[in-house]
């Protein structure tokens, strides 16, 4: 998901970014909420896929037959997610200005919310997911968090080249351990009627540790905080990402 205030969008590589997403890695991911998230889940429940990108997650969600709204701020990105996922419905908005009265039983975002370059604004982002579910919701989202960055230290500098005959992507992560902000820098050239075509964005991503996340959480009132590692629910990545599921309390509590 791009965000307006950070520096860049995903926009001007979206055809690329979705030509590089694979369906089997959606499928991965919906196998690990399967133990997260959807077993609590009745079939046909609404899910709410913040940052959804190109849309595989949430065909995903539509084979397992539930009914699933993608949201996210790059339209070029989201007219992709159309043609993946075409009986889904997608918004075009900024998540920290998204409005919607209780709408969703569950609401989950991936690699997304790290875009948010302070804890207020993440807080509002809370905010606006709590204010768009039903009660008793499950809210569940994948970020690298502070912690995960001190234990591996590849999270920290890294380039990565991925080369075929219709492009060539380029990423470059410089990190910055006092501010805890990563800048992604991003290169690619796309071939588009036997011309290449270069196209750049720009990205910064805040590492929050997570007794920052489970506080804003709390504040919100997100109740039943649990931070799992997606490696132990089969991600094959070397470190897994850090999960965090709560809840939003039902009228009882």
């Amino acid at each position: 998901m791009s965000l307006a205030n950070n520096d860049g969008n995903h926009d001007p590589i979206a055809s690329v970014y979705n030509a590089i997403g694979v369906a089997s890695e959606a499928e991965t991911i919906a196998l690990i909420l399967e133990q997260l998230m959807l077993r609590h889940l009745s079939k046909g429940t609404h899910i709410l896929d913040i940052g959804c990108a190109n849309g595989q997650l949430v065909q995903q969600f539509h084979i397992r037959g539930y009914q699933t709204t993608g949201l996210d701020c790059s339209e070029k990105l989201l007219h992709h997610a159309q043609i993946n996922a075409p009986e889904s419905k997608f918004i075009l908005s900024d998540i920290r200005n998204f409005e919607s009265r209780p709408t969703y039983d569950a609401v989950f975002s991936r690699n997304t919310l790290g875009f948010i370059l302070n804890l207020e604004e993440l807080t509002t982002v809370f905010r606006n997911v709590y204010a768009a579910m039903h009660n008793n919701g499950f809210f569940v989202f994948a970020i690298v968090t502070g912690e995960s960055v001190l234990r591996e230290s590849f999270l920290q500098d890294y380039n990565i080249c991925d080369v075929n005959d219709e492009y060539v992507y380029l990423e470059e992560g410089k990190y910055n351990p006092e501010e805890r902000i990563r800048k992604l820098k991003s290169t690619t050239f796309e071939l588009i009627n036997g011309i290449w075509k270069r196209s750049d964005s720009t990205l910064l991503e805040k590492n929050y540790f997570s007794s920052e996340i489970e506080s804003a959480l709390e504040n919100v009132g997100f109740i039943e905080i649990n931070q799992y590692n997606s490696k132990d629910f089969g991600d094959p990545t070397p470190t897994g990402e850090d999960c965090f599921v709560c809840r939003k309390p039902s009228l009882m509590g």
